[in-house]
């Protein structure tokens, strides 16, 4: 039975992959973490709380997982904070909280799971295309996401068995968009397809980009 370790469970994505894995495959045990464990579709296996600036909260979910699981398969960041403001208007303790979810995290589950995971286990962390996203007001966003390239190439060079998938998407139809100065893009994915996009990816062992 493979094992499935999501953080950031209670987004549109997170969820959405919750319920994929669940829906698609029965074998899929899946652990799954968020800020809000209330949110966490009801068909994960085992549901926990968890702050991406506390790697106390990580700590302690990681030896939770670590009690039922005999090795985790697949592991997903999907956690994302979004504050659009001027950088002359952010506040020292909103850039940390935009760089804690969409940067520091990733390094903290990673650092904190590492010894949960299988040899071969694929890691899939949600970036974004940097480019597109370099825009005023979202410096701490694109700066936070543009640092994730280079951590997951180092990440692949120190684990050559691992495999790992940065995934950049565009936009996708979440609530994460009501902390966005402008409209929903028509044609924006759904998180069901970039779930099932990752459950491909995982499925068909490829690492390094997914462009969705």
């Amino acid at each position: 039975m493979p094992d499935a370790l999501v953080w950031g469970a209670s987004g549109g994505i997170g969820r959405a992959l919750v319920s994929h894995l669940k829906a698609n495959s029965s074998d899929w045990q899946v652990f799954a973490a968020a800020r809000d464990e209330s949110r966490i579709p009801p068909e994960a296996d085992f549901t926990y709380s968890f702050d991406a600036a506390s790697a106390e909260s990580i700590a302690d979910v990681s030896m939770a997982v670590a009690h039922d699981t005999g090795g985790i398969d697949l592991m997903v960041y999907a956690a994302g904070v979004m504050l659009a403001k001027p950088i002359e208007q952010l506040a020292p303790d909103e850039w940390l909280r935009v760089m804690d979810a969409n940067l520091h995290g990733v390094y903290r589950t990673t650092h904190g799971a590492l010894n949960l995971l299988q040899d071969d286990a694929h890691i899939m962390v949600i970036g974004a295309y940097v480019d597109k996203i370099s825009l005023p007001r979202f410096g701490a966003y694109a700066a936070a996401k543009a640092a994730l390239e280079p951590l997951l190439t180092a990440l692949q060079k120190e684990h050559r068995a691992l495999k790992c998938t940065l995934v950049r998407v565009g936009a996708v139809d979440t609530p994460f968009w009501s902390n966005v100065p402008f409209s929903l893009p028509k044609g924006a994915l759904q998180p069901a397809a970039v779930a099932e996009a990752l459950l491909n990816r995982y499925n068909s062992g490829d690492k390094g980009f997914l462009d969705l």
